[in-house]
């Protein structure tokens, strides 16, 4: 049976979500697991890199087996009838926010991509686009810099410590 458009787009997508998993998979054996915790640092980027795997290996193999079994998908299901704006503008928002972790550090790239993400999933109301961010982001600083203890970057070209250092209990 030859494979048709829906079909090829759930494999371009398993192939992707695979591919960006091993390459996480990859960064986070890098971490230094030295830690005298139970669970070490590299735990939790290791484990979702794993999931993104066995995830994009399913769509995969659900891709497969409806082509071997001549199954059509049902209606709805798969890939083809994706928004591909919305997703472009996903992808976007996670290469800002990448970019300005690198550039500014965590509390600031955290709240810019909160506010990117809402924007991109239908939020219009300039207060939701304020308050959600700024209280993630202090909320996430206070979490993972304060009472996890992790290692609060300085950003490259701004260092803006300064804003998180008085919610980051220590």
């Amino acid at each position: 049976m030859p494979l048709t458009a829906r079909t090829r787009i759930d494999l371009g997508v398993a192939a992707t979500v695979i591919a960006i998993g091993a390459v996480f998979a990859f960064e986070a054996w890098r971490i230094d697991p030295a830690s005298y915790e139970a669970v070490g640092p590299r735990a939790v980027p290791l484990f979702l890199a794993v999931a993104m795997i066995v995830l994009g290996a399913s769509i995969g193999l659900g891709a497969w087996w409806r082509v071997g079994h001549g199954t059509p998908p049902e209606p709805g299901f798969g890939f083809a009838d994706s928004d591909l704006r919305r997703v472009a503008a996903v992808i976007g928002a996670g290469a800002v926010y990448t970019f300005a972790f690198w550039a500014m550090g965590y509390m600031m790239a955290t709240i810019l991509g909160m506010a990117m993400a809402l924007w991109v999933f239908g939020v219009r109301s300039p207060v939701m686009l304020v308050v959600l961010p700024l209280i993630a982001g202090i909320a996430y600083q206070v979490i993972f810099m304060g009472y996890m203890g992790l290692l609060d970057p300085r950003g490259a070209l701004l260092n803006l410590r300064w804003l998180s250092n008085p919610v980051t209990p220590r």
